[in-house]
């Protein structure tokens, strides 16, 4: 990666962190839009993405193993590299939306195991454990599987927990985790492709037909289980509210249908294309997009009639827009994912020569 990306990347990612913490320890809720009836957003949908791209990393590396004959080639270090970087920094999207990082912590002190979210924190833990041992080990291939198991469960208690939510009726559906799995495929596989660009441009040129049939099919999946989602959601009220308000939004419609999938499909479908980084780049905005639009959207239908109305307060408000921090927040944490990603790989290449 050039001198001056990866200057500029480390400089954002700076950013993003001394306002994470600005928000975790100084200034809390002040800085950031949501409220009382929208108590999630930007940070919450970016953590989904997140978790979901890296489930999705490690299922593409080991597919990339399983056509070399088990080989823990190139292409699956960096896949396991990009897997353990999103998943880190999708953890530190969730630590700040929440403000008291250190207790979470609890959660492994006293799990609930009737709580999906005790099940995924305990397997986030196994899941870096085994990136541990294939990083530092020489039973690579063991380890591999042991993340992609270990990725599947995280990912499944996710899903479970979003979907189990009967208050929430646009995610309160079966369709929720096959979602999930489509939208993390999709995500995975582009970010093996940013990340393999930016530090290992020869896995990506000897391997990336994997990742665009990855990219275009999934993409694919995503946008039909979304298209079933609309049509099976219009049959009740609230749903149908919900939903429609998500299609009609210009993150959803414009960012992710649009510049995240048809705009990416159009390029990887040309005779000519060429493994550059605008297909990864423009498809992780629109998952990025639809992501925040699934989670604000959640939040649409009033918890009681007229309750919107009811009061008057800035925190006491259906509508929800980023405040500046919590963008400084994002766009600092992502470009902490493809500069860590780098530096990672980057020794790992110096250890290996």
């Amino acid at each position: 990666m050039k001198k001056h990306v990866n200057i500029a990347l480390l400089a954002l990612f700076a950013a993003g962190v001394l306002a994470a913490l600005g928000k975790v320890f100084v200034w809390g809720e002040s800085v950031t839009n949501y409220g009382a009836y929208t108590p999630w957003g930007l940070w919450v949908g970016l953590y989904a993405l997140l978790v979901g791209a890296a489930a999705g990393a490690v299922w593409i590396g080991l597919y990339s193993s399983v056509r070399q004959g088990g080989r823990c080639g190139e292409l699956t270090t960096v896949a396991m590299v990009a897997a353990g970087v999103s998943l880190a920094i999708g953890l530190a999207f969730i630590g700040t939306d929440l403000g008291k990082p250190v207790k979470g912590f609890n959660i492994f002190l006293s799990p609930s195991f009737s709580s999906p979210l005790a099940w995924a924190s305990w397997l986030y833990l196994v899941f870096f454990a085994c990136l541990a041992g294939y990083l530092f080990t020489n039973a690579k291939k063991a380890f591999m599987y042991l993340g992609a198991l270990a990725a599947a469960g995280f990912l499944l208690a996710e899903s479970l927990f979003f979907g189990g939510m009967v208050a929430r009726s646009l995610w309160h559906t079966y369709l929720t985790p096959l979602a999930f799995i489509t939208s993390g495929l999709a995500g995975g596989s582009a970010l093996v492709w940013l990340v393999g660009l930016t530090a290992s441009p020869q896995a990506v040129s000897e391997e990336g037909f994997i990742l665009k049939k990855a990219v275009l099919a999934s993409l694919a999946a995503h946008v039909a289980v979304e298209a079933v989602h609309l049509v099976t959601g219009l049959g009740g009220a609230e749903k149908a509210f919900a939903i429609k308000s998500m299609w009609a939004s210009w993150p959803f419609w414009g960012l992710f249908l649009i510049a995240g999938v048809a705009l990416p499909a159009g390029l990887l479908l040309k005779k000519d294309c060429r493994l550059a980084v605008a297909p990864p780049l423009l498809v992780l905005l629109g998952l990025a997009a639809y992501k925040y639009s699934f989670v604000r959207f959640g939040f649409a239908v009033e918890p009681l009639p007229g309750l919107a109305t009811a009061f008057h307060d800035a925190r006491l408000s259906l509508a929800y827009v980023p405040s500046a921090v919590e963008w400084l927040v994002a766009v600092g944490f992502l470009a902490g994912i493809v500069w860590t990603a780098n530096l990672v790989i980057t020794k790992i290449s110096a250890r290996q020569a």
